[in-house]
This record gives structure tokens, C-alpha cells and sequence, in this order.
């Protein structure tokens, strides 16, 4: 039995894993860059394309998961993250390069994406984690880690545009996208699929969708933000 969860748990693993590099944060950060520029009807419209590719992902992995009979997917993992700093940097750092790869990104910049990882994944945790669970941090929660983490690296990366000649999402998308909280979402997908009209089911389910949802979209607020009102004012 235990080998049988081991093994589940490790294709639990290896399918978010692969699912993530079809995350649409491109569009995810232009829908929020161009509503807070004024272009509604194009912002909407990435909008609807991310929010149909997501659903696409989801239902695809839960269509799959139930075909196989799988019963703890992404039920069993912590949320409250349990190792060192320099674990998670070095976790981060390989995570943010693997997502440059999807945006072609040249090799001259991978330290770059790799730092801006860092400093993301780094910052969220020293912002969210606290003495309540145990840790050195500010205890502020992980929406608001999640945004600070993605403002820090979108402004970092406002300063080294000019200097690199590169476009700002070339560098901080693939930096923020470890931050993206896909065992929430996993959680608030199954919870919804599971519910056999037990008293609390619908709350939990929501409670794990907003969860996600929020952080999400601070994630692409914290990265737009910058981008759109700050580039202009930091030097050359």
C-alpha cells in the first residue's frame, strides 16, 4: 500500500509538473497589463482565451486522473513550505530556467531568469511565513507574498530592459511562474468534482478557489504594475 501511494504521489509530481509549462502567463500578464492601460475590449479578450486554456488544462488532468483511479492528488502535499532557504533558491533558480525555455529565451539571460527566480520565490516566502508557522518572515500570508515576490522582480526588471535590450516578459514571466499556486488549484478543481452533498463541501471548494484565483491574479498584478507605470521613471 505504501509503495502504491509512493508511486501515485510521484505521478502526482510528474503530471503538474509537465502541465505547468502550458500555463498561459503571457496572456495571463498582458490581460492585466492592458486593463490597467485602458484597452478593455483586448484585455478582456486574453482574459477569455487564458481563463478557456486553464479550464482546458484542469479538466484534462482531472479527465485523466479519474480514468486511472487516482484518490490523493495533490491532497497530501503541505502548504507551509518546510525546507531551507537555499533549497528553495536552488528549487526556484532550476524552475524559472526550464520556463525560459518556452520563451526562447537566449542563454546570455538565463542567470538573469535564474536570479529573478530567486529573488521571487524568496521574497514571497520571507513575506508569507512568520512565526505562526514556525519561520523567519513577516507572516503577511501568501496573497500578499505572491504579489510583493512578483513586484520585486517585475521592478528589477524594469531597470535591466534598456540595459539587455530585451522584453520585460522575456525575464520576469519566466520568474514568477514558480509562484504559481498549482496545488490550490488542483485542490479547488477535485473538490468540486468529488462533492457528494456532504454539509461543507462548497466551502471548501470555494474557499481553495479563491485561494488561487487571488493569488494569481496578484501574481500578474505585481508583474504588470511596474511594467506599466514605473519603466519610464528608472534610468537608462
Amino acid at each position: 500500500m505504501l509503495a502504491k501511494q509512493e508511486g501515485c504521489g510521484f505521478g502526482n509530481l510528474v503530471a503538474r509538473a509537465c502541465a505547468l509549462f502550458i500555463v498561459p502567463g503571457v496572456p495571463l500578464i498582458n490581460f492585466v497589463s492592458d486593463m490597467l492601460s485602458g484597452y478593455t475590449q483586448v484585455g478582456v479578450t486574453r482574459a477569455m482565451g487564458t481563463l478557456t486554456t486553464l479550464l482546458a488544462m484542469a479538466f484534462g488532468i482531472a479527465f485523466a486522473i479519474q480514468v486511472c483511479g487516482i484518490d490523493n492528488f495533490a491532497k497530501n502535499l503541505p502548504m507551509t513550505p518546510h525546507h531551507a532557504y537555499d533549497e528553495y533558491s536552488l528549487a526556484a533558480a532550476v524552475s524559472a530556467i526550464g520556463f525560459s525555455m518556452i520563451f526562447n529565451t537566449p542563454r546570455h539571460l538565463m542567470g538573469f531568469v535564474a536570479l529573478g527566480g530567486v529573488i521571487s520565490v524568496c521574497t514571497r516566502n520571507f513575506v508569507n511565513l512568520g512565526p505562526s508557522s514556525g519561520n523567519i518572515g513577516l507572516d503577511l500570508g501568501l496573497v500578499v507574498g505572491s504579489f510583493v515576490g512578483s513586484a520585486v522582480v517585475s521592478i528589477l526588471c524594469c531597470a535591466l530592459v534598456r540595459r539587455l535590450h530585451t522584453p520585460h516578459q522575456l525575464l520576469s514571466i519566466p520568474s514568477v511562474i514558480p509562484m504559481i499556486p498549482g496545488v490550490l488549484m488542483y485542490r479547488a478543481l477535485f473538490a468540486f468534482i468529488n462533492m457528494h452533498g456532504v454539509v461543507g463541501e462548497v466551502t471548501v471548494a470555494m474557499n481553495y478557489a479563491i485561494q488561487a484565483s487571488l493569488i494569481i491574479l496578484f501574481i500578474a498584478l505585481g508583474v504588470a504594475i511596474p511594467n506599466v507605470f514605473f519603466r519610464r521613471m528608472i534610468p537608462a
